[in-house]
């Protein structure tokens, strides 16, 4: 149900597609030792900076008996960077068992973080106004989750998950803060359920999603969201949601993985496909604000992976722990570009673990 889950359906099919999902990787390299020791399972979903001194990253922390991700114990895991320096901060009131998945800071002193919490079912939304992370009440929605956050201004957030009963029946959840509440709203731009978001300007996000069952977009600009021609997905590629990032309003990425890594470019006005070999299994196309575009993700041999698009194609970036296991899911940039995800291996004892990553990127 929350992203990191639903991306593991993806990672079944790594052989044909792509590997997208921080248990996806872990279940890849730990299945062999999932037996009855437990191993913590702790790593970074999302990072975002409200300005040039600081930035937030958000995750979990948590110990998997016997591998097993699905019953692990899970907290919430807040770090903050000022100075090139991190420390974990507490949350004033978390929830047994909240994992965070994504944050958005609409303001130097206003950040956003949600997720769900695994005991209750419930979406988790807290906020930060320049003192002490405050939990905010989410509509009460039994089975949900929030993957996704995204604000074109302090008073206009959108917040996007999911939603799973005990019959197994899934849903989709879209959630809106006006500036007072936040509340449930069944689709923006004439029934489109956003997947993913992007919000590179005050006033501008972009959206891609489904309509009626078919690829969609829409742009949100002057108050309101309008429906725009969707990325064309190559010929003969599996039906997915791309990757999306927005550099500003006339310049957005959407990548779709597969066999050919297509990128269709987005100039204000159309799109325009880009082909280039898929060398890699990326998860997540971000455009921090004034510092490029960037694909992070997973190389085929298990390594951190960052590529810097170059105006007509992407370009390899050095990661600093390159060379260890793990994998990349979110960037921001502050006084330097923070790149966060998952590092693992193996203890002497032959316990797996997963541990945050945060590596600086130029």
């Amino acid at each position: 149900m929350s992203r990191r889950r639903q991306l593991i359906g993806l990672v079944a099919i790594i052989a044909a597609l792509l590997i997208v999902g921080a248990d996806a990787w872990a279940v890849h390299h730990f299945g062999a030792n999932a037996a009855t020791k437990s191993y913590p399972d702790d790593y970074l979903n999302a990072v975002a900076c409200p300005d040039a001194s600081q930035c937030w990253a958000v995750g979990q922390t948590a110990s998997a008996p016997g591998g097993n991700t699905l019953g692990e114990h899970r907290d919430p895991l807040l770090k903050h960077e000022t100075a090139g320096h991190w420390r974990t901060v507490p949350l004033v009131t978390p929830g047994a068992r909240d994992a965070l998945e994504a944050i958005a800071c609409p303001g130097a002193a206003d950040c956003w973080a949600v997720g769900g919490n695994a005991a209750g079912g419930t979406a988790v939304i807290e906020h930060w106004a320049g003192g002490a992370w405050q939990t905010v009440p989410s509509p009460a929605v039994a089975g949900s989750q929030l993957d996704a956050v995204s604000c074109a201004s302090p008073r206009a957030c959108w917040a996007a998950g999911g939603t799973q009963s005990l019959s197994g029946a899934t849903g989709d959840l879209l959630e809106q803060w006006d500036g007072t509440r936040w509340a449930v709203i069944s689709s923006v731009a004439g029934g489109m359920l956003p997947q993913r978001f992007s919000c590179p300007a005050a006033g501008y996000c972009m959206a891609v999603g489904v309509r009626g069952g078919v690829a969609a977009a829409a742009a949100y600009s002057g108050g309101r969201w309008a429906a725009v021609t969707p990325p064309a997905a190559p010929a003969g590629g599996a039906a997915v949601s791309p990757l999306l990032g927005c550099a500003g309003p006339a310049m957005c990425l959407a990548a779709f993985p597969g066999r050919e890594l297509v990128t269709d470019v987005w100039n204000g006005r159309a799109w325009a496909p880009v082909t280039s070999p898929a060398l890699a299994y990326p998860i997540v196309l971000t455009c921090p604000g004034g510092q490029g575009c960037w694909l992070l993700g997973m190389t085929r041999k298990d390594r951190p992976l960052a590529l810097r698009w170059q105006g007509g194609g992407w370009a390899s970036v050095a990661v600093p722990l390159a060379p260890h296991r793990g994998y990349l899911s979110a960037l921001a940039c502050g006084s330097t570009c923070w790149a966060v995800g998952g590092e693992g291996g193996t203890r002497r004892n032959g316990v797996p673990y997963t541990r945050p990553l945060i590596e600086p990127l130029a």
